[in-house]
This record gives structure tokens, C-alpha cells and sequence, in this order.
């Protein structure tokens, strides 16, 4: 099922459930989106940062949270999920257990990224895609994985997975948990790997895949490049950041 983005001229109140939460390049800044009635809306602006998070005593996918928003004006493509939002009326209600966010996740999700993102553009050196900035309908998609293999190297994070068409290699993870788990403890580096290994590696897995801003990496033209932003095995197992 195709995902909507939100469609209202004036800034509303409304619940919505936290799908993904992760760590931008900007510092201190983090990318928030929740799915509101099968729509998707990302917090733009103002845009939030490590300090906002914390006082909220921390956010993961699975809250649920009203607050007040509307969709920004002429967003540019692939990034249509933008949305103004006021952070006076963010309130956390609860949280979903991992079965019920799946469950949710899952009614949504695409087979392959190639539904849902169309042919990527270009391609890194180290295999990972990119698409082309201004085109485009969606910049977040959920996507059923039929395998998800993680791999830390220079202190790198970086995700293998296949679909129901082809195989994605080099996806950084940019979770928040884990990266804030992997800047604290930097000590202990060595097991970050198995970590890794043992909680996002199996079989099966819903993932929530996403378009960065448009960057350029030396060598190509500026493009919004493909990131991890979570991994959900299924079965679902305990996570050991959270």
C-alpha cells in the first residue's frame, strides 16, 4: 500500500506514531518523521536537535505523539513529507510495543526500493545508490527485506540488504540509538560490530529506508543518497540500545 503525505493548508493538531528517528549531518541535528492516519510527515522546521530530543526524555520509533503541524509550502522533491511544526505542542502520549510498530509499518511497506523510490541515479564506489534531487514522491519508505547483513568498518556503519528485486550494499545506518550508543562508547569500539551483528542481522526484517538531503561526494554530481534509518527483524528481538 502507497503511503500519503499530508495535505492541509493550516497547521492542525493530530496524533501520529514516530517511525524514524536519526542522526543528520548538520550538528546536533536529528531527522524526525511519524505516520498519521497512513500519512507521512517529517519535522522540518524548526528543524530538531540532540537537545530538543533529550527533553522529551527521549524519542524511538513505536511513540505515539500529538503536536501541531502543516506540510512547508512547494517542498522540494524527493522531500515532499516536510512539514512546520510547533514544538510548544509536542507531547508523548505512549508507546507501541516493536510487534504492534511492525504490524503498522508493515501495512505500508513496498517490496522492493525501486517501488518505492523509482531506479536510482548513480552509484558510490562502495556500491551504495543515489537519486536524482527535484524527482521524486516520497523521500521515507518501508521496505520488506528478505535479508539484512551489518557491517562496521573504520568506525562506519554500513547495511546489506535485499528485496523481492535487488541487492543495496553500503546503506549507512543512521539510527539515532545506535550512533548515539556508538559516540558515547567509543571504547568499546571492538564489540560494536557484534552488537550490530547479533540484533539487526536475519532472514527477514521490515526496514525504513531514506533519500538524505542532496549532498555531493567527491567524484559525483550532488544526489540524495540512500541511508538505513531502521531495522525491525522478524521475529522481532530485544534491542540491545534501547
Amino acid at each position: 500500500m502507497e503511503s500519503r503525505n499530508l495535505s492541509c493548508s493550516a497547521a492542525m493538531l493530530l496524533e501520529a506514531i514516530i517511525t524514524d528517528i536519526t542522526r543528520m549531518q548538520l550538528p546536533n541535528g536529528v531527522c524526525i518523521a511519524a505516520a498519521h492516519q497512513g500519512r507521512t510527515i517529517r519535522l522540518a522546521n524548526p528543524q530538531p536537535r540532540d537537545e530538543w530530543v533529550a527533553s522529551t526524555g527521549g524519542l524511538m520509533p513505536g511513540d505515539v505523539v500529538s503536536l501541531n503541524c502543516k506540510p512547508i509550502p512547494k517542498p522540494a522533491p524527493p522531500h515532499t513529507e516536510d512539514c512546520e511544526w510547533n514544538p510548544t505542542t509536542f507531547v508523548k502520549r505512549h508507546r507501541l510495543t516493536e510487534e504492534a510498530l511492525i504490524d503498522r509499518l508493515s501495512a505500508d511497506a513496498f517490496d522492493c526500493v525501486e517501488d518505492a523510490f523509482g531506479r536510482p541515479w548513480i552509484r558510490g564506489t562502495g556500491g551504495n545508490a543515489a537519486f536524482r534531487p527535484g524527482e521524486g514522491v516520497r523521500s521515507l519508505a518501508t521496505i520488506r527485506a528478505l535479508a539484512v547483513k551489518v557491517d562496521v568498518s573504520f568506525g562506519k556503519i554500513r547495511v546489506t540488504f535485499e528485496d523481492a528485486k535487488n541487492r543495496w550494499a553500503a546503506v549507512p545506518l543512521q539510527d539515532l540509538l545506535v550512533k548515539q550508543h556508538q559516540q558515547q562508547c567509543r571504547t568499546c569500539a571492538s564489540n560494536l560490530g557484534q552488537a550490530l551483528k547479533r540484533e539487526f542481522e536475519g532472514a527477514h526484517a521490515i526496514v525504513r529506508v531514506g533519500l538524505a538531503r542532496q549532498w555531493q561526494v567527491p567524484g559525483h554530481p550532488s544526489a540524495c543518497w540512500m541511508q538505513m534509518n531502521h531495522i525491525f527483524l522478524v521475529p522481532t528481538k530485544r534491542r540491545h540500545f534501547v
